[in-house]
């Protein structure tokens, strides 16, 4: 798979800042522990969520502005907040609106990852995400088959391609959202920053994704927790805890971010090939990969696609996964692939 820590990265937090909560392996207070090395920590809000970026650094550089200035270009081109983006101007179909590099990274291997798992991760699915009221405002209504119908001829990863910085779209109404990649390249990204500013030990986590190098303040690899797939977040209790050397982890899931439609729950994720939210009994997909472009794709991806067809594809693609069901009986079972 493509590697995109040599290249590029994402956007804003508009999928469902959820899932991975950065476990407690700074120990600033505690006079038991003596750090051998003074490590900067970077926290605050950017994209729709909010970001943590922890590093060691020899000159003790402090690279907020650097990394505000990322965040900022990223949205300026993928960011569906902003009305004068370039995702924005292409989905209003505005003449003479070009791709940029950000842009045009994302949308490749949206493309690569939606061949990759024939269709379960689609870019172009926003029309029904609309419509069902997992977006700017809710819906209180449950849509008919007939719109769903509708909607998904403006739907569909095949029926849109870029041509010399151009979108081309098979219908107007075609539009790309790139809610379900574009933090993990935006984690991408200011890791190739740093990288590229001789940092080696880092952790990034922007809404939930992850990505780390070298290790923690205390000497250790560092230590990510997935949290457990429960509506209620009080006290964030945790399924597991994941020590990560160089990788990356992304978490979809279904349990935190839903509707309720005569009174039915609907999960956010959307099966692309017949308009309905998916309906099965997988509610967590957390995804650890090289990069988190791909880790964040494929976590929705799995997601979409069900435990089944997703332990298969994760053995094809070569790429761990925890994957949480809720069983009959309501009790969570963890299945796992690769090592996790």
């Amino acid at each position: 798979m493509t590697n995109f820590t040599e290249g590029g990265m994402k956007t804003k937090k508009w999928k469902i800042g959820f899932f991975l909560t950065i476990f407690a392996v700074f120990i600033f207070a505690c006079d038991s522990v003596k750090s051998a090395k003074s490590y900067i920590h970077l926290v605050g809000k950017a994209q729709g969520t909010t970001f943590s970026i922890i590093y060691f650094d020899s000159l003790k550089r402090n690279f907020a502005l650097q990394t505000d200035s990322l965040f900022r270009v990223i949205d300026k081109s993928v960011s569906l907040w902003d009305s004068t983006s370039i995702i924005s101007n292409f989905n209003k179909n505005t003449p003479n609106t070009v791709a940029d590099e950000h842009f045009t990274n994302i949308f490749k291997r949206s493309m690569e990852i939606s061949q990759l798992t024939e269709g379960a991760f689609d870019v172009t699915v926003s029309p029904l995400v609309k419509r069902w009221g997992f977006h700017f405002k809710k819906n209180e209504t449950m849509p008919d088959s007939i719109e769903i119908k509708n909607l998904l001829a403006c739907c569909g990863w095949q029926k849109v391609r870029l041509e010399n910085g151009i979108l081309i779209k098979q219908n107007p109404c075609n539009q790309v959202d790139f809610n379900a990649i574009a933090q993990g390249y935006t984690v991408d990204l200011v890791a190739q920053f740093l990288e590229n500013k001789g940092v080696s030990n880092y952790m990034i986590e922007i809404g939930g994704e992850v990505r780390t190098l070298g290790k923690n303040e205390i000497g250790e690899f560092w230590h990510i927790g997935i949290d457990k797939p429960v509506e209620n977040t009080e006290g964030r209790p945790l399924e597991r805890i994941v020590s990560l050397d160089g990788k990356s982890l992304a978490t979809s899931g279904s349990y935190r971010k839903f509707i309720m439609l005569d009174g039915k729950k609907y999960s956010h994720e959307i099966e692309p090939s017949t308009g309905y939210p998916i309906q099965h009994n997988l509610i967590s997909v957390s995804v650890k990969a090289d990069n988190c472009t791909d880790a964040d794709a494929l976590a929705t991806a799995f997601m979409v696609m069900g435990l089944d067809k997703a332990k298969v594809k994760a053995v094809q693609l070569g790429v761990s996964a925890l994957f949480i069901i809720q069983n009959e009986k309501q009790a969570f079972e963890e299945v796992q692939v690769g090592n996790f």
